[in-house]
């Protein structure tokens, strides 16, 4: 549990970082890479956020319990003992509890709403039997190359075209009536939302956004992807089309926007991305401008990310490695018995001012031997001869 909360905040710093960098240079990059291409490029990020560990060159990852011996390395060595012991009280084990209760109520959140859309959806949507808008999904469906064709309901509940389901997708129109002109591009849309799988990149996301809950920048990471998930989208629909065709999707998607709810599901696509997403993506669509597919970015990002685990091995590698638990009883013993100067090999406490020299003749040898031992005792203890008046009034007098 220790190595997993440290990694995950390791990968949560690392990724927002990068997708922070990312989405400053979003605006450069979009007028020459597809949105295809920078949308795919978010998923890296997801994944790096999803599995937070990473590949380290050597040494291992930057030791928490290295910045707490830091603290005593200058420490009386009863007092480095005291912190050995107390940094060893399993604080992953509280962080890890609140972690797993966020993840917890997160999922629990989200599968509960989705269930209670999913209730609506069946008690309320009705299959669409009408010949002309069948033969219109058939005809977009074989222009996209799909084989599997999704279910075609009709919701009154909702306001905006989506598309729904993992195993058995199903794609759900409003009840209002759309125009024959603008219903073929809201089918085309939603088609390539079912091509590509993105209702499973949104699980993903959901992943991620549930592992990293206590980070404020993953929910602003699943927001952009929403965006340059129906972005690309609408790039797929409007391409190899005149000035015209993209005019008539633009009032498509402003028609949504008039109608909008907020009914809707984590786990579906929405044809309404929000007011600043439909601004973006009105620009994009009205953007005819040949551009690459992106592969440069996406190699960027998977570099950056793989990288991360060299930069905080790097980051490891140059703090000091100081192992408390690896300081042996005897060493402290030892250190104990170095520093205290009324310690001797043997174990016993001795208080040399006081001992005579008992193989010297006389009073004068005992006291020339008495302050030799002493000298040496001040010499060891560091203590200065104001401080050894003080202490030894006798032995001031016999001088």
């Amino acid at each position: 549990m220790r190595e997993f909360i440290i990694a995950l905040l390791e990968a949560s710093i690392a990724m927002s970082i990068i997708a922070l960098v990312y989405m400053a240079i979003t605006p450069l990059v979009s007028k020459k890479f597809t949105a295809k291409g920078r949308y795919y490029a978010w998923l890296v990020i997801v994944v790096g956020l999803i599995i937070p560990f990473r590949f380290h060159p050597q040494g291992s990852a930057i030791d928490i319990d290295t910045l707490i011996a830091m603290k005593t390395t200058n420490s009386p060595p009863t007092e480095y003992f005291a912190t050995v012991v107390s940094s060893n009280l399993p604080w992953h084990v509280f962080v890890g509890g609140i972690w797993l209760a966020g993840v917890t109520l997160f999922v629990t959140t989200h599968i509960i709403r989705h269930k209670r859309f999913l209730k609506m959806v069946k008690r309320w949507s009705t299959e669409i039997v009408d010949q002309q808008v069948i033969q219109m999904l058939h005809d977009v469906q074989l222009q996209l190359r799909i084989k599997q064709q999704p279910d075609l309901r009709v919701c009154p509940n909702i306001s905006s075209p989506m598309l729904l389901g993992f195993l058995r997708p199903t794609i759900l129109l409003p009840s209002e009536n759309i125009p024959p002109d603008e219903l073929p591009f809201i089918l085309k849309h939603e088609l390539v939302h079912f091509k590509r799988r993105d209702v499973w990149y949104k699980a993903l996301v959901c992943l991620a956004s549930a592992l990293h809950w206590f980070n404020p920048l993953v929910y602003i990471i699943a927001r952009e992807i929403a965006i340059q998930c129906e972005i690309s989208c609408d790039e797929e629909v409007v391409k190899n089309t005149d000035r015209n065709s993209r005019q008539k999707y633009v009032e498509a998607i402003i028609g949504v926007i008039r109608k909008h709810s907020k009914v809707s599901s984590k786990f579906s696509t929405n044809f309404y991305g929000g007011k600043q997403g439909m601004k973006h993506r009105v620009f994009s669509i009205m953007d005819s401008r040949s551009k690459k597919w992106g592969v440069s970015i996406f190699a960027m990002i998977v570099v950056a990310t793989l990288s991360t685990g060299a930069v905080l091995n790097v980051s490891a590698s140059t703090s000091p490695r100081i192992t408390p638990m690896s300081v042996s009883e005897d060493e402290i013993n030892k250190n104990r018995m170095d520093t205290d100067p009324d310690t001797r090999g043997d174990g016993k406490v001795h208080q040399p001012f006081l001992e005579k020299d008992e193989t010297s003749p006389g009073k004068e040898g005992s006291i020339n031997s008495t302050l030799s031992t002493s000298t040496e005792a001040i010499l060891l203890m560091g203590k200065d001869d104001n401080t050894f008046n003080a202490d030894h009034p006798q032995l001031v007098e016999m001088k």
